[in-house]
């Protein structure tokens, strides 16, 4: 059995409230499941400009984690996969814990269960050091491809080139990319992409991190486990709507 990619057009809806879990508990009421950066990010390559994924920041369920390895060595995980922030509990307790430039204290147990699942395709582990060094602001589409954040941040090297090709054309020619610093603790994020006004700002939600910045897409659970199971969200559409 072969498997292929059905184009399809799906109904998202856009989930906004005054706080991160409070959107994800609306998002889980009616039965719906929050997009990963690599959905929206195809989602975003097939929409027209005007589209309400271009025209909104969006947070996705997609979660960067700085923490260091059993050897000490310091990294950055990228995970498009379910986490410890997936459950809005943990974010309200996180948030209540006290947050650090905006990311929260991480499960170290669910660090390390990120760690083993690093594939390359939904998880990315990045070099703390490598990331520190390169840049945390603005800088030429051109040479974005080249920043170690952008490959993990959006899901793979062919889709950060088909979606930095469809940047230069809706935003223009820069784009804003953000990491954040390594803290003694693991700490984490969830992954935000802005609208198409503010140079398509890539990056973490540096200041405000946990709490509320952008609306979440969501899809019906049913219709998203047959996308991952038929295709992909690379030849999808999201009609408007929000709750």
């Amino acid at each position: 059995m072969t498997d292929v990619k059905i184009p399809m057009t799906i109904e998202g809806k856009l989930f906004y409230h005054s706080t991160t879990e409070g959107a994800l508990r609306n998002i889980q009421s009616v039965q719906y499941r929050p997009l990963f950066m690599p959905e929206i990010i195809d989602a975003r390559i097939a929409a027209d400009d005007t589209s309400p994924l271009w025209m909104n920041g969006l947070t996705a369920m997609s979660v960067s984690v700085t923490g260091k390895t059993k050897g000490g060595k310091a990294v950055v995980v990228y995970a498009h996969v379910p986490h410890y922030f997936s459950n809005p509990e943990n974010v309200a307790n996180t948030v209540k814990a006290g947050l650090t430039n905006g990311a929260g204290p991480y499960d170290a147990v669910d660090f390390r269960r990120l760690l083993d699942l690093q594939d390359d395709k939904t998880v990315f582990v990045v070099d703390y050091s490598t990331l520190k060094t390169s840049v945390s602001g603005t800088i030429e589409v051109s040479e974005a491809l080249k920043h170690p954040q952008v490959i993990p941040f959006l899901g793979g090297k062919e889709r950060a080139e088909a979606y930095l090709e469809k940047h230069a054309k809706v935003v223009g020619d820069k784009i804003g990319i953000f990491h954040t610093d390594l803290a003694k603790k693991p700490l984490g994020s969830m992954l935000f992409v802005n609208d198409r006004y503010d140079s398509g700002f890539l990056g973490h939600l540096v200041e405000i991190g946990l709490k509320n910045y952008g609306p979440f897409v969501g899809v019906p659970v049913s219709t998203a486990d047959a996308v991952k199971k038929t295709g992909s969200l690379d030849s999808a559409q999201f009609l408007g709507g929000s709750k």
